[in-house]
């Protein structure tokens, strides 16, 4: 069986996941690289381009409009459960298959606790990166920077540990802040593709979810917020490289804006969804292998 999940040059936290969580869980040699059944897990990766021959254990995933829609209903998918409400829809698939996003297994891997260090911790979605000032907007405001691209995930679930706030643009940024029990704010992605499957993980925990504007941190995010693409095309780099001269204002502001975020405090899901949540997910789990935790 093997574990399939997003892979790209560029690291992405949630996904990343994928690597630790699962060996923490599951006892070993459960996995191999055999595709002839695929464990998908972490992420939104419900895709209509998998192997037709291929059985797709699905645990926690969910739909995000990346592919066109798979036919759930073909005979070779078994949906263990799936990431929200509204991946059930999208697919026609019964709601009684809803828990949550995969990731709120977190919660049973041992983690060791951890002393608050850090009053705020921000996260920005990993496409925000190139184009913005993130750190220097971090460092101006007294915020601790969370990278999403760092691959050393265990390090980044500390940090979430240690942070009294999380603000965060990333979604599973504030999947595992809920996960560790750190109240979190929401940053709403640039990219309206991003916004749904936010929605399909709060609605799975009955969260209000108080979406906040992204502060821009340099022209190019600006001009990404104006237009509402991922503003890493040629003229969008074009842009911020004619008037990096402006970086200055753009970080203060930002570091401005993210320390009035604060004021307002966090969100964080119900105690007892949460519970009753967590251990659905993890008796799930259970049907399909041997687990490492009880």
């Amino acid at each position: 069986m093997k574990l399939t999940y997003f892979k790209d040059k560029i690291p992405n936290f949630g996904d990343e996941l994928n690597k630790v969580m699962w060996d923490a869980l599951i006892e070993p040699d459960f996995f191999d690289q055999d595709k002839s059944t695929l464990f998908l897990g972490i992420g939104s990766i419900l895709w209509n381009d998998f192997p037709k021959e291929s059985k797709k254990i699905v645990m926690g995933s969910g739909y995000g409009g990346y592919t066109g829609k798979p036919d759930m209903h073909d005979g070779t998918w078994d949906v263990a459960f799936v990431r929200g409400p509204r991946t059930a829809k999208t697919l026609n698939l019964s709601p009684n298959i809803v828990i949550t996003d995969a990731a709120i297994l977190t919660r049973f891997m041992g983690l060791a606790n951890q002393e608050k260090k850090f009053k705020v911790s921000f996260m920005s979605h990993f496409q925000s990166i190139p184009r913005g000032n993130w750190k220097e907007v971090c460092k101006k405001g007294g915020i601790n920077y969370i990278d999403p691209t760092n691959p050393d995930v265990l390090r980044n679930l500390q940090e979430i540990q240690q942070s009294e706030l999380v603000i965060t643009e990333a979604m599973h940024g504030a999947i595992l802040a809920d996960t560790l029990r750190t109240p979190w704010i929401a940053l709403k992605p640039i990219v309206s593709t991003h916004h749904n499957k936010w929605y399909d993980w709060s609605e799975s925990l009955n969260i209000d979810l108080q979406f906040n504007q992204s502060p821009s941190s340099s022209i190019q995010d600006l001009w990404a917020n104006k237009t509402g693409n991922v503003g890493l095309g040629k003229r969008s780099t074009q842009l911020g490289k004619a008037l990096s001269f402006s970086d200055p204002y753009f970080i203060n502001h930002a570091a401005e804006q993210l320390l009035k975020l604060v004021k307002q405090g966090g969100q964080m899901s119900d105690e007892k969804i949460f519970n009753d949540k967590s251990y659905m997910a993890l008796d799930k789990l259970s049907q399909y292998c041997k687990l490492q935790v009880s």
